[in-house]
């Protein structure tokens, strides 16, 4: 009997270690369920989706740089520690990241309801990116991203941190459906729901021509809007049974009609982007081979060069944030 009190009373305290070692920062997915939101800026800028098991579920570019650099890679799925390598090292073969740099900045961001979360997500992120260098021998790091005075401002208007508001303008630009007053007032959880289901939902528009399509559909939803307003007025006032029935079948109608000239505005320019995705492709692929050969050199010698720089390096990934000067050239300083 003593035995056996003795053997539950060590797998107690055996539980109890093993629940306070999983507590510790290094697996916060037992500390939320949460999937939470990252950005990440080199440039080019992706953003990532990543859920509390650190898999990636969702990749999608925020430049036309970032295009290019995801046009080849399959992230979603893959450890967020291997999705991050990855994009570092597509990042160098693209040039995006020259071999001969020296103090190579990149910006990341993490949105997370839980402020802990979001904290211990980041500095995951950040070592991730600061491993990919020193793995390739080169003076590069993570910081946190900063943002431009002016788009601060915008995101105080709101009563919002500026990543929440990048990723709500995202989902806009993603949306034929939603404003930014829509949104802004929506959870996080409910915009990376969006941003998902509107990928899926939306054929791609390239970043090129983004700007276009995105004046055409505003124009094209205000030619719409005051009619629809009218309408929803003319409901909202209407008696009850008067005109009702009529009335709610015009707005109908005239929504299908503007869906369906959306649809048409939006095949129209996924036409023209898959060809400009196989022209980025042709693009992409003439780009990396020119590369090639310098990039295979640097990291044949990449051990002999850590071996005089290491200190360096060291020493450059482990200096403050703040120490890096603000400016244009800082990708963590840009929307």
């Amino acid at each position: 009997m003593k035995k056996m009190k003795w053997f539950m009373s060590f797998a107690v305290v055996l539980f109890a270690v093993f629940l306070i070692a999983g507590c510790s920062g290094e697996d916060v997915e037992l500390l939320s369920d949460e999937d939470t939101y990252v950005t990440i800026d080199i440039n080019p800028s992706v953003e990532l989706i990543v859920s509390p098991r650190d898999i990636v579920i969702y990749a999608n570019p925020l430049n036309e740089d970032g295009e290019l650099l995801l046009l080849d890679l399959e992230l979603v799925g893959l450890p967020v520690e291997e999705a991050v390598d990855l994009i570092i090292a597509e990042a160098i073969a693209l040039g995006f990241i020259d071999t001969e740099d020296e103090e190579i900045v990149v910006a990341v961001d993490v949105q997370a309801k839980k402020a802990e979360i979001r904290e211990a997500v980041r500095n995951r992120i950040k070592e991730h990116v600061n491993e990919a260098f020193n793995a390739r021998a080169m003076i590069g790091r993570a910081v946190d991203k900063g943002y431009m005075p002016d788009f601060i401002a915008e995101a105080e208007s709101y009563g919002v941190n500026p990543g929440f508001l990048r990723m709500a303008k995202k989902v806009v630009e993603m949306s034929d459906e939603l404003t930014l007053e829509d949104v802004i007032g929506m959870e996080q959880e409910e915009l990376m729901d969006l941003l998902q289901e509107k990928k899926e939902e939306h054929k791609e528009v390239a970043e090129s021509i983004k700007d276009d399509f995105m004046n055409e559909r505003d124009a094209l939803l205000d030619s719409y809007k005051e009619q629809i307003e009218a309408l929803e007025l003319e409901i909202d006032e209407a008696l009850e049974g008067e005109n009702i029935d009529e009335l709610l079948a015009q707005l109908e109608t005239l929504q299908e009609e503007l869906k369906a000239e959306l649809d048409e505005l939006r095949d129209e320019y996924h036409a023209m982007s898959e060809v400009l995705f196989m022209e980025m492709m042709q693009q992409r692929n003439r780009i990396k081979e020119e590369h090639e050969d310098r990039v295979a050199e640097y990291l044949e010698r990449a051990e002999e060069r850590r071996q005089t720089i290491q200190d360096r390096i060291d020493r450059f990934q482990n200096r403050d944030d703040d120490d890096d000067e603000d400016g244009e050239d800082n990708p963590g300083n840009r929307p």
